[in-house]
């Protein structure tokens, strides 16, 4: 008889000690790109017998990531589930892992890598992408504004060369503008290349002062033109902005951010600046 109750009290054991819980099991979805963001998840082949509480994707720039570096939540339970990856930077390899959580930790999946590709509305290299060229490059606009009163400077003066409007041609017209040896300002304003080109922002520092054109093509493509349905991704103002395109000695070529309308107006006149960089 006692026989038979130890023989009872050890299946007992072995079998409590066979359904002791663990953490989860799941596989990781591949990879989708997406436009600018980028799509996964992960598909839960067990609960490790205690109930999900959380589930997600997890990414780094370094392999094995864990929920301590950046995550999705994408609620608890079981089965497939998919997560949208955003805010990652472009042309960068990133490493990438399902999880689920419950009571006894964490569980992860089978680790891919993706590298999220250049495409306008991208932060990449100090800003944001708002054009690419046919050659693998194109142009970024600084995150934020540099300045909200500056002045064009030269008032009275005609500048040699500062007068391309097309994209590509913002850089000589600073340049053109800072060799001018007009930019001395009485009235105490900021002028607005020189802003740019003393502007060293996340690493880089050749900044300089958009053409008509690379102004215009920034209002569509990242502000409030939202030609390509990104939206107004330059938190720019509602106001005046400067391009770098000289019209004559008294007047240069500004462009209003509600509307999108550009004009002319005197080099004196203060508005905002946003700088680009090629890449």
């Amino acid at each position: 008889m006692k026989k038979l109750f130890f023989l009872l009290l050890a299946c007992l054991f072995i079998s409590q000690s066979c359904n002791k819980p663990t953490v989860p099991i799941l596989s990781t979805n591949p990879v989708i790109n997406s436009g600018s963001n980028n799509i996964s998840g992960g598909t839960i082949s067990s609960d490790g017998g205690s109930n999900i509480t959380s589930k997600g994707v997890c990414w780094s720039n370094s392999t094995n990531p864990t929920i301590d570096n950046d995550t999705t939540l994408n609620g608890n339970g079981n089965g497939t589930f998919t997560s949208e990856i955003s805010d990652v930077q472009a042309n960068t390899n990133y490493y990438l892992r399902a999880y689920a959580t419950n009571s006894v930790g964490t569980g992860y999946g089978n680790e891919l890598s993706f590298n999220n590709p250049v495409d306008i509305g991208q932060t990449y290299q100090g800003g944001i992408i708002f054009y690419l060229d046919s050659n693998g490059g194109g142009l970024i606009a600084a995150p934020t504004d540099q300045a909200s009163s500056a002045e064009w400077g030269c008032f009275g003066t005609e500048i040699t060369g500062a007068d391309g409007s097309a994209i590509g041609t913002g850089y000589q017209n600073t340049i053109d503008i800072q060799n001018s040896n007009c930019q001395t300002n009485i009235s105490g304003n900021l002028i607005a290349s020189d802003v740019c080109e003393d502007l060293i922002l996340n690493g880089y520092s050749d900044w300089y002062l958009p053409s008509k054109d690379e102004l215009n093509m920034m209002y569509q493509n990242i502000g409030n033109g939202n030609a390509l349905g990104l939206g107004d991704l330059g938190n720019f103002a509602m106001d005046f902005y400067w391009t770098s395109t000289e019209i004559d000695s008294n007047y240069a070529c500004k462009q209003i951010f509600s509307i999108g309308v550009q004009g002319d107006y005197c080099k004196f006149g203060t508005y905002y600046v946003r700088a680009i960089r090629a890449f």
